[in-house]
């Protein structure tokens, strides 16, 4: 292997410890451990505190509550302690004891040069990578890192013997050869791994741009590398003077003998209490009324699987004869959406898929005169914004612009502080004056302009196709309702319901939409599935394979605001003379109005007399720091059909994915349910988990403090590292009062437990969450009517020996030991 070629592999060893982390207007979530996936979860936690620091357990002030209210159950801590050979914790008083004498390291920080080597690494870093955000880009990074640097830091004062930087090679590889000449592999490796966690957040952005390529636009502007990061850091480190110890490898499971921590016993006796409690509550036979269901609904309504659809959905049922169903939220369509009057287009669609369709939102006929004017408004508005940047960031120019406008700036502050909602009463009204909104539809046709082959449009800048062909609209309708199970029993309406969040002055915005759509809006996903299936011709298609569904039938598309619980549905000429339309939009009404007071209940100071004006409140008010609590909570994933879990309060703490296990009968759709949607919702988890666990080391800090850098994500106050994870207000009530509960996802399948076995033998994926302890699996299998626990060996144990709802005192806490699968 070339000395380069070699290099690079060993950089991208060292490298694979660090999850990739994309910018935060298209955040996604992700597990902060994956690259230590194919380890055991103990072993795996274990070597990440040894790699980054930081607690992997839960402490004693997140357990003591749990004990005392029955949510860890003293059964099941008994069988805990004593499956871990550490019997005296047993004793809540004594686990409590343990957590708070457990020796747990802190996040490391670097002091003295090596703080320094750090802080000026972060700077370079912040200034390449910028995004738009600095006024004065640096020069010269089409050049890369490494020699973009090497060509101003002899500039940068802060940098000790910075004439030397002119003698270093100008090539990035050749400084790495260099500086790490005569050692051994491992060394060599070590030094570089030293250097990748000392600064993991940096890293991870960096990882992620360089698996983008060609496909991110400012890797043009500015090529990101591993190499030339590592090379930088050497030549830093060189000049300050600086010597990082190696740092080893990750260890393999066979190579460590782990004395099972306080911590790991107390997780384990929680998640498996929520466990035994849901699936309790999941193999309990339903009240008959609540089993019936909706036979005959009036409207089916699919919603995201995403854990706040289950508060809406189950609201939304209790009004009247709805039938919700649940669904990843981009609905089966893997495409990139140009909404009207922008130029760019985003994926919307899951990030494990890279879009190859381009839909472009045209606005309705009718509204001509509208898109007219919205065009002129965007030109307007954005020629004002481009004008004001440009004064605030003038040298002369930011004197006289504060002194006309800082009267006006100022009202406008107080306005937004003290009236919130009228504030953005007034900010969205005048916005709608100068640019209205415009009613659109999807361009589904593909375009036969340029493509001299196949008649296809190819964008200049994405390389994405302008359309689908009508093979490809029959082929994504018929996926998406075979996956979903929506294959008869067709209703009057069908409403594909996609889902974003609503909050102002948040760098973490993004995070409240719907991660299924690439942190993006799910509105436009459900327009085009809704679209897909009115065509006529894509119906044709669809009754040739054996999916009829009724002329009577219209399907429809909205969005759920899951900030204020709002749904709005896309106008519709044909369904609005309808009185089904009309009661449903009343039904919509009375289900927010629930969903809203049910969800203020968890939110500090929100006034339980207007629930509904209480998160609108939040949801404009520019100071909140927790307009709402996202997925927060989420522990399991159920796969199966809603007559499983119609009858129950879940609590908005479980996603809800439908399944049809009778229409499935070679388990396909079975597997692209387990290896696509609940692999993202392992990623929801485990952020989750580890952002609550230790926030200041898997999570990103204190919204108070964040600072934003390049465009693409914030640093903790003067920290020279790119915070990644969630921000402490996602997942604290306040200081020392979770509002997450930190457990790994369990999936619920309602399947043949043959078919699921063959769809973890078929796909690795799922062997390394289940073998190694990231997700717990439980089978309900329809065909024997028993329920199954599979342990990390692939084991199936009889999921609850005693099922009855008996089992449950009266404080929900379990009156039996059950075992817990190993």
């Amino acid at each position: 292997m070339p000395e380069t070629a070699r290099l690079l592999a060993e950089i991208e060893a060292a490298a694979a410890c660090i999850a990739p982390w994309r910018p935060l207007h298209t955040m996604i979530a992700i597990n902060p451990l994956q690259g230590l996936e194919d380890l055991p979860f103990e072993a795996a936690t274990a070597e990440a505190a040894r790699l980054f620091g930081g607690r992997p357990w839960p402490d004693a002030g997140m357990v003591a509550p749990a004990l005392a209210d029955g949510r860890i159950s003293a059964p099941v801590l008994t069988v805990a302690a004593l499956r871990h050979g550490r019997p005296e914790l047993a004793d809540p008083d004594r686990l409590i004891k343990a957590l708070q004498h457990e020796v747990v390291p802190g996040r490391r920080a670097a002091t003295g040069a090596a703080a320094d080597l750090d802080r000026l690494t972060g700077f370079w870093l912040a200034a390449f990578l910028d995004q738009g955000q600095a006024t004065w880009a640096m020069p010269d990074r089409e050049l890369g890192f490494y020699r973009a640097w090497r060509r101003l830091a002899r500039h940068d004062r802060a940098i000790p013997e910075r004439r030397r930087i002119d003698q270093l090679p100008d090539d990035p590889a050749v400084l790495v050869h260099q500086r790490l000449a005569g050692l051994d592999i491992a060394t060599r490796e070590g030094i570089i791994r030293a250097h990748l966690v000392a600064l993991p957040g940096w890293v991870a952005h960096l990882r992620w741009r360089v698996a983008e390529g060609g496909h991110h636009p400012w890797n043009a502007v500015a090529p990101a590398s591993l190499l030339d990061y590592v090379a930088v850091r050497l030549a830093l480190a060189d000049l300050l003077g600086v010597t990082l110890p190696p740092v080893a490898a990750p260890a393999g499971p066979a190579d460590r003998r782990l004395r099972a921590p306080a911590g790991l016993v107390a997780l384990e006796a929680w998640e498996e209490s929520h466990r035994q409690r849901l699936l309790t509550m999941l193999t309990a036979t339903p009240p008959a009324a609540d089993a019936a269901g909706a036979d005959q609904p009036l409207g089916q309504i699919v919603l995201c699987i995403d854990v706040r659809s289950e508060v809406l959905r189950r609201h939304l049922e209790a009004t009247g004869p709805w039938a919700t169903l649940g669904f990843a939220g981009f609905f089966g369509i893997p495409v990139a959406v140009r909404p009207f009057g922008e130029d760019d287009p985003h994926a919307s669609c899951p990030v494990l898929l890279r879009p190859r369709h381009l839909v472009d939102e045209h606005p309705l006929p009718e509204a001509a005169d509208l898109a007219a004017r919205h065009l002129a408004g965007r030109r307007r508005l954005g020629g004002l914004k481009s004008l004001v940047k440009e004064l605030k960031a003038g040298v002369a120019g930011s004197f006289g612009y504060i002194e006309a406008t800082g009267l006006a700036h100022g009202a406008a502050m107080m306005l937004r502080t003290l009236s919130p909602r009228l504030a953005e009463r007034l900010s969205t009204g005048f916005g709608r004056a100068v640019m209205p909104e415009v009613p659109v539809v999807p361009g589904l046709d593909l375009h036969h302009d340029h493509d001299h082959h196949h008649h296809h449009h190819h964008d200049d800048a994405e390389d994405l196709i302008l359309g689908l062909s009508p093979a490809e609209q029959a082929f994504f309708a018929e996926g998406a309702l075979r996956v979903m199970g929506l294959t008869k029993g067709f209703a009057e309406l069908v409403v594909f319901c996609g889902h974003g969040g609503h909050t102002v002055n948040n760098v973490f915005a993004s995070g409240l939409d719907c991660g299924a759509c690439g942190g993006n809006r799910g509105g436009p996903n459900a327009r085009i599935l809704a679209a897909l299936l009115n065509a006529p011709a894509v119906r044709a298609a669809l009754a040739e394979r054996g999916i009829v569904i009724p002329e009577t039938t219209r399907f429809l598309s909205a969005e759920h605001d899951t900030t204020t619980d709002r749904v709005s549905l896309d106008p519709d000429p044909v369904a609005a003379s309808r009185q089904s339309f009309r009661r449903l939009q009343a039904d919509l009404d009375r289900a927010r109005r629930a969903a809203a007071a049910e969800r203020a209940s968890h939110l500090t100071d929100a006034d339980p007399a207007d629930p509904v004006r209480a998160v609108e409140k939040r949801a404009a008010d520019w100071s909140e720091v927790r307009p709402e609590w996202a997925l927060a909570g989420n522990a399991a994933f159920i796969v199966g059909d809603r007559a499983l879990t119609r009858h129950l309060d879940l609590g908005g703490r479980t996603f809800l994915h439908s399944y049809d296990w009778q229409a499935d009968a070679d388990g396909r759709l079975l597997e692209v349910i387990l290896t696509a949607p609940m692999v993202v919702a392992e990623w929801i988890n485990t952020q989750y988990l580890f952002s609550t666990l230790d926030n200041d080391t898997w999570g990103a800090g204190s919204k108070t403090i964040h600072d934003p850098v390049a465009g693409l994500g914030v640093l903790k106050g003067n920290g020279p590292d790119l915070a990644v994870g969630l921000p402490l207000q996602s997942v604290m009530v306040a200081d020392g009062q979770i509002r997450h509960e930190p457990l790994r996802l369990m999936a619920v399948v309602q399947a043949p437990r043959a078919r699921v076995e063959a769809a973890i033998e078929r796909h690795a994926v799922l062997s390394t969450l289940f073998d190694n302890g990231w997700v717990a699996l439980a089978v309900l299998d329809p065909e024997t009517g028993c329920s199954w626990r599979r342990d990390r060996s692939g084991t199936w144990l009889q999921a609850l020996p005693e099922q009855a709802p008996e089992a449950m005192s009266e404080s929900g806490a379990l009156a039996s030991a059950t075992p817990i699968p190993a």
